[in-house]
């Protein structure tokens, strides 16, 4: 039985939704040994389920998405196992499918600690985004974090991973919101379009709005490296994590197993995405919408590194810890149980 390929987009925006993915299924030069053992454990997979089966998955206009598309295009899980896939643009369109009978929702971590401090049953299945925001700047005077007291920062969403971090670098630089520098929030959509016309001249966005601005105003510089400036407010060498995929309760509690090989292919189909940016980038025009030269050449700046729940664990706690000190309403109110974490 042929897998159903089958996608349900909503009407494609190049979003730099703050989120969560990656995709890909192993590249087509591996070994023998290692496409024979992918092979039998989609065997295995299908003698599990017993019948086939259709999962739904749900994702942002963004990279996060990608290795969902290319499980698809590989058929990674198996003959019998079919994905839908529908994309959000929206915090409203992403709430209606984790309560709408999605299986597997990519998402913001925030998000996904929001809705299950609240009581909606997801889990945390891997994080998939790392690192993936930017300030970029064209105002002359600014040349490095202390120069931002008394200017205007821009913010892609707030409450999002790029408001929480941004405000948490500005706070261990002795700069705080409302007092000495100014956020406005901007939508995603707009906040790249607008600085590369010099309407505003800094902007905290996520890739591959950064590569799009780099390319077109060499008056543009990236100002801050999240990455280091995480690790040093927080004492540690634990990465930045704002994103990943989160499975329903029902999946995580009844087929452990589909969990674990979706979980498994996703990562190898990340690792495919990092090594194949130009066919990674048709995926990404044809089915999101997003330019297919940009994608590619904003794939080597973006970790594609897909960690499952149990091993990101102490880098999202971390996170959490961080988010809830700005604003606990950023996790729901209060930092979620381990049984947040599917695997634990």
């Amino acid at each position: 039985m042929r897998m159903r390929q089958k996608i349900s987009l909503f009407p494609a925006l190049v979003a730099a939704v703050v989120a969560c993915g990656l995709t890909g299924c192993g590249s087509s030069d591996a070994g023998s040994a290692s496409t024979q053992s992918s092979e039998s454990s989609r065997t295995a997979l299908s003698e599990q389920l017993g019948e086939p089966t259709t999962i739904r998955v749900a994702g942002p206009v963004s990279p996060p998405s990608l290795p969902v598309l290319r499980m698809i295009q590989s058929n990674a899980l198996g003959e019998d196992v079919s994905i839908e896939f529908s994309s959000w643009v929206s915090a409203d369109e992403l709430t209606g499918f984790v309560s709408g009978g999605y299986d597997f929702v990519a998402a913001p971590l925030t998000t996904g600690a929001t809705l299950f401090t609240k009581g909606m049953d997801v889990r945390l299945l891997n994080v998939s985004a790392w690192n993936v925001m930017n300030m970029v700047t064209t105002d002359p005077t600014i040349e490095s974090i202390e120069d931002l007291e008394g200017k205007t920062i821009h913010v892609a969403m707030k409450g999002s991973a790029v408001d929480y971090s941004t405000q948490a670098v500005l706070n261990a630089h002795g700069l705080t919101v409302g007092e000495n520098v100014t956020i406005e929030y901007i939508s995603p959509t707009e906040g790249a379009p607008q600085l590369i016309a010099g309407q505003i001249d800094t902007l905290v966005t996520v890739q591959p709005q950064t590569t799009a601005i780099m390319a077109q105003r060499s008056d543009a510089s990236d100002l801050i490296d999240f990455k280091s400036e995480w690790q040093a407010l927080t004492d540690s060498d634990l990465p930045l994590p704002t994103a990943g995929m989160f499975i329903s309760g029902d999946i995580a509690e009844e087929n452990p197993e589909l969990a674990d090989r979706f979980r498994e292919e996703y990562a190898e189909a990340a690792d495919w995405v990092s090594k194949n940016p130009a066919e990674a980038g048709k995926l990404a025009e044809e089915y999101l919408g997003i330019d297919k030269d940009m994608f590619a050449a904003a794939v080597p700046d973006i970790d594609w590194t897909a960690a499952s729940a149990t091993e990101a664990k102490p880098a999202v706690e971390l996170y959490f810890n961080e988010v809830y000190g700005i604003d606990p309403a950023g996790v729901g109110g209060s930092l979620p149980e381990t049984t947040f974490y599917f695997g634990d």
